[in-house]
């Protein structure tokens, strides 16, 4: 070997032997380099918290790291991609996997009412017992109330045909107990065909098949809470159809109910259906012609966007319902006064009839209605036949979240019954009942977040008790026999 390689694998040697050398000095000189970088690290951050300067990009991706370095992995709600949930802009929160949906609601409406009296007004002396006539103005009704407060759940299971409903009532007008309103299951057998069972509103009068939330006024006319039935049990059909150019253009809706009111009154199995609970079925239809042909919402606000609100939407509709109420237990008979005796039974109808439309902006809703009683039995008490008519115009800008709106209703009292009589003490009545009211809405999500202030003018109430409404006669227990007045109402509505 010449001494030219001998020297060259002498120094590769050397090298390998002061390798580790050179390494471990080179190590320690990255760990006093770390350690100085941490120290000046630590320096300027004090020198920024003293200034009040923000941290550095790199605290924050190193903070972030570190964080989620220890956050638990994420769990899905389901195992494919059929799974889903969400809370959109002015809608439901909802779980959803293939076709069973859950979607959670809540309504909440915060209202201040003033009622301030005529000189008109009847009021009643509550105590010492017992109630009696004052001769004073009716009882202050001046102050803020849980108007509405609704939690619901529904959707869909098994199959996206057959949907569910439950919602529950905790609003101060009720009792103690949670009232319990839609509680209902659905299924879409055919078609546009649905057949329902459960808690559901009675298929009379179309205002109030409105929900309350898509009112134009804070609440409903006096009119429709004279004459509404509200909910009962029972079951129903109900669908749309039509011809080929137009599928939907008939609404339907044909029930029988048990004619005792909402779930809360109880379980027939309760009592002895014989003669004292619901063994004569209350029978309610609605039908509704769409005249234009769209499959409108009931809504008394014309909420559409500017390019669709020039299309005119109008519908045509009629309810009635019919019960040989023969039984004992009496509940639900709607809002106005039932003035003859009923303990030996009475037969009831309702007559219903409604045009609504929308246009460009403009809705409007008007409605007729009549009730006749036929004392039945042993009963001397005339026939009662009460009647009344309400029409609102709202306008919803199109540039801005505001809307106004206008309406009136006159009821027409039996003249056979125009006295109120407590304790032996008798005062004559006025066979007219008429209200005026003018309402300013301000939408800040449409209905989903709007404040609204009503303000109503109501001549000679005596024959309609109503606490949803805000109206209240013949209700000695609180103060009032004659309204007469002006009553405004100022409230805050959160729907989705």
């Amino acid at each position: 070997m010449s001494q030219r390689w001998i020297a060259v694998l002498g120094t590769l040697g050397l090298v390998a032997l002061a390798a580790p050398a050179f390494a471990d000095e080179a190590s320690d000189l990255r760990q006093e380099l770390d350690a100085l970088k941490q120290r000046l690290d630590a320096q300027d951050r004090k020198v920024r918290e003293m200034e009040g300067t923000t941290i550095t990009q790199q605290e924050v991706d190193a903070a972030v790291m570190a964080y989620v370095g220890s956050a638990p992995a994420p769990f899905l709600v389901a195992d494919d991609d059929k799974g889903s949930a969400g809370f959109p802009m002015g809608k439901k929160p909802f779980i959803k996997q293939g076709p069973n949906k859950l979607e959670f609601a809540l309504r909440a409406q915060v209202r201040w009412s003033g009622m301030f009296y005529s000189d008109d007004a009847v009021g009643a002396r509550i105590a010492p017992a017992p109630v009696r006539f004052s001769g004073e103005p009716p009882n202050d009704r001046t102050g803020f109330e849980i108007e509405r407060l609704y939690f619901g759940l529904d959707g869909t299971v098994f199959c996206e045909d057959i949907t569910y409903k439950l919602e529950l009532s905790f609003d101060s007008d009720g009792t103690n107990t949670v009232d319990k309103r839609y509680a209902y299951i659905d299924w879409k057998y055919a078609g546009e065909h649905h057949v329902r069972a459960g808690g559901d509103k009675v298929a009379f009068s179309c205002e109030e098949n409105h929900s309350s939330s898509s009112l134009a006024f804070v609440d409903r006319s006096i009119v429709t809470k004279a004459f509404e039935l509200g909910f009962d049990q029972g079951i129903s059909l109900w669908g749309n159809f039509g011809d080929c150019d137009c599928p939907k253009r008939f609404m339907y809706k044909v029930q029988a109910t048990n004619g005792e009111g909402s779930i809360s009154r109880g379980s027939i199995f309760n009592f002895d259906a014989a003669d004292t609970y619901s063994d004569q079925m209350l029978f309610a239809a609605m039908l509704e012609w769409n005249i234009t042909c769209d499959d409108w919402k009931w809504d008394e606000v014309d909420h559409r966007p500017c390019e669709k609100r020039c299309k005119l939407l109008a519908s045509l509709g009629a309810s009635a319902y019919y019960e040989n109420d023969d039984d004992a237990k009496r509940d639900q008979w709607g809002g106005l006064a039932v003035r003859g005796s009923s303990a030996r039974g009475a037969d009831r109808m309702g007559l219903n009839g409604w045009f609504r439309a929308a246009y460009n902006g403009w809705s409007t809703l008007i409605e007729w209605y009549q009730r006749d009683i036929d004392y039945t039995g042993t009963n001397t008490s005339l026939t009662q036949t009460d009647s009344g008519a309400h029409m609102f115009v709202h306008y919803r800008f199109a540039d801005s979240n505001w809307g106004l709106g206008v309406r009136a209703g006159i009821l027409w009292l039996d003249d056979d019954y125009l006295t109120v009589t407590l304790n032996n003490q008798t005062i004559a009545i006025e066979d007219t009942t008429l209200e005026f009211g003018a309402v300013v809405n301000y939408f800040f999500h449409d209905h989903s977040n709007k404040i609204s202030l009503d303000v109503n003018y109501i001549q000679d109430n005596s024959g309609v008790t109503s606490s949803s409404a805000g109206y209240l006669a013949n209700n000695s227990g609180k103060g009032v026999i004659v309204e007469d007045g002006i009553m405004v109402r100022l409230q805050w509505q959160l729907n989705f």
